[in-house]
């Protein structure tokens, strides 16, 4: 006579009606009897074993099938690869959320093949059931750029909307323009009502390209509180292919971010050339009876010395006109309002086009500056154009509010009566 030592896991088998005939022949009858006794009894920490108690049945049936064992072990393998890649990039959610029709559409194919339940098939691909049923719930409609039923969000943008905005992002005559500027020319024209960064998210979706721009380290410099507090020259270099290197100089209103008057030479653009863009911009509008201080910023070059700063010097007229040098221990701001400015005109403008002579270069710069003083809205003006605000409009970040809110309400009840979806599933 001798006393077993039987697995731990042959009392459980037993208890769940595993063990065949055969193998209850081989198991004395006392024993069998005395792990009936103890079949209702309560363990410590039996909660850590139960997850697998209530899969045994299912693990059985595995086991026995020889097809179905290699299939889910080739599962299982397929399932731990794809934890571990999914572990080890950055954003996993994402990239869960990219796969969610493939991933159900794996779900479903491996029921079917296995037979397992929904709960330990999600567990192979790391989700949970309840995301399982919330994402098959869903509708995917092909005619959304999103995917996303018009009826189950009806607070989305309406098919219609979403058709303007691709049609203004791809027409070539918007081409180069920027985000805001498009995004305001929608409002002001009603063919789009709906927040900045809605509107910005389905135009990049629908093919909006962005100006290349060089990148520009960000440079601290003035904010005016009035129009003509502030005004700033520069001049920028440009290329023609007949006639040479061009200088254009702009006079700028920082406040409005107006061009208020603008002038091109072949020649050296020196000192008079920038004294004579000043006297027309201040008689252009009227300049010389303001009654409020007017400050130029400038950079050092030697075109905004000599006779321009003898002229300022000696400006006799009501206003006081002061000309500070940016850069400068006494005042360390940069003149980034005129370099921003030589910046859209060359990229967002010129897009890296050259004009075949003088002539061309002229007209050319006479169309980019109608076009910035009068069709470009600058985000500080919140939809209104630099001459605009020049002509005493004041900039008013709530003007197209109760537009939007109209436009919110509408939009639900579009959407929710939509019945042109064709399904995905």
């Amino acid at each position: 006579m001798f006393k077993r030592n039987y697995h731990p896991l042959i009392p459980l088998f037993y208890i769940k009606g595993i063990l065949d005939e055969n193998q209850l022949d081989k198991i004395p009858k006392r024993t069998l009897q005395h792990w009936n006794k103890n079949k209702d009894k309560h363990y410590d920490f039996e909660s850590l074993v139960v997850p697998f108690v209530n899969e045994l049945e299912d693990i059985q049936k595995i086991y026995e099938r020889k097809q179905l064992k290699k299939t889910m072990k080739f599962i299982l393998h397929l399932s731990d690869g794809y934890q571990k890649v999914l572990n080890e990039v950055h954003n996993s959610k994402k990239i869960i959320k990219q796969n969610t029709n493939f991933i159900i559409d794996s779900i479903n194919q491996i029921v079917s093949v296995s037979g397992i339940n929904i709960k330990r098939a999600c567990k192979f691909y790391g989700v949970s059931s309840d995301w399982y049923y919330r994402e098959k719930r869903k509708i995917n409609c092909s005619l959304n750029i999103f995917k996303t039923c018009f009826k189950q969000h009806p607070n989305q943008l309406t098919f219609k909307e979403t058709t303007a905005i691709e049609k203004l992002v791809t027409n070539p005559e918007h081409f180069g323009k920027t985000k805001t500027t498009l995004y305001y020319y929608a409002l002001r024209n009603k063919i789009v009502s709906c927040g900045k960064s809605t509107f910005s998210k389905y135009a990049k979706a629908l093919g909006y390209q962005k100006p290349k721009k060089p990148k520009i380290p960000v440079k601290k410099g003035v904010r005016a509180n009035r129009i003509f507090e502030w005004l700033h020259v520069d001049i920028t270099l440009v290329p023609t292919l007949e006639d040479g290197m061009q200088k254009v100089a702009f006079v700028k209103d920082n406040f409005s971010k107006a061009i208020l008057h603008y002038a091109s030479v072949s020649e050296k653009a020196d000192s008079k050339f920038i004294t004579k863009l000043f006297k027309e911009a201040l008689v252009k509008f009227n300049l010389n009876k303001a009654k409020k201080l007017i400050n130029i910023l400038t950079d050092g070059g030697s075109e905004n010395k000599g006779t321009f700063s003898t002229w300022v010097n000696h400006f006799n007229a009501p206003p006081v006109v002061s000309k500070i040098t940016a850069r400068t221990n006494d005042f360390p701001s940069f003149n980034s309002m005129l370099e921003s400015t030589h910046s859209i005109y060359k990229t967002e403008f010129l897009k890296g086009k050259i004009s075949q002579n003088k002539k061309q270069h002229l007209d050319s710069l006479d169309v980019f500056v109608e076009y910035y003083n009068h069709h470009r809205f600058p985000n500080d003006l919140f939809g209104l154009t630099p001459f605009e605000v020049i002509h005493r409009k004041i900039p008013d970040k709530n003007f197209y509010k109760n537009q939007i809110s109209e436009a919110n309400l509408e939009r639900v009840i579009t959407n929710q009566s939509f019945n042109e979806c064709a399904f995905l599933g």
